[in-house]
């Protein structure tokens, strides 16, 4: 099914009742949603990382072509290097990665200009985690800022990472 065609209904319920929203104000060629496709470096002094120790790097590489879209993300804290590859699908299918050794499945949908994953999970002490990732890109597509909350039996956290688009080449 095109997806141009099932987002053609929720385009149009944004636009009723904006002042001077009309058919010609509606490029039907425009993307639908942002691409968070690029190289990714972390911008320390604008990231959050709550009560957990920062990173020294990470370094995301995401591969967006809707409906799916791939993260590869490299990591080092206190001179130990990790890396992780998840999957997810934007049309709201679910998908299931290996994050930190555990099984998790996600939901992804998008939230205006914004996506949301949303992924449940098993802690390392069996107990239920939620974790909802909020990927948004800056107006000029420079910052890519992603606002994870985190959910246990034990509480919740907010954190934010605020990643630099590196150029081509570099």
């Amino acid at each position: 099914m095109n997806l141009k065609l099932l987002m053609l209904p929720f385009t149009l319920l944004l636009l009723v009742g904006q002042p001077g929203a009309g058919a010609g104000s509606m490029g039907l060629d425009a993307p639908a949603h942002a691409n968070f496709s690029g190289r990714w470096r972390m911008n320390k002094e604008k990231s959050d990382f709550a009560k957990f120790k920062m990173p020294d790097m990470i370094v995301r590489v995401i591969d967006h072509h809707d409906p799916t879209m791939n993260v590869h993300t490299i990591q080092t804290i206190a001179g130990k290097t990790s890396s992780s590859d998840v999957s997810y699908f934007t049309d709201g299918s679910i998908s299931t990665n290996v994050i930190n050794g555990r099984d998790a499945t996600s939901k992804t949908y998008w939230d205006g200009t914004a996506l949301v994953v949303r992924t449940d999970m098993k802690t390392a002490k069996n107990e239920d985690e939620q974790i909802e990732d909020r990927y948004e890109l800056s107006q000029d597509g420079a910052l890519l800022t992603t606002t994870s909350h985190v959910v246990t039996s034990k509480g919740d956290v907010k954190m934010s990472l605020v990643c630099d688009k590196e150029k081509a080449g570099g």
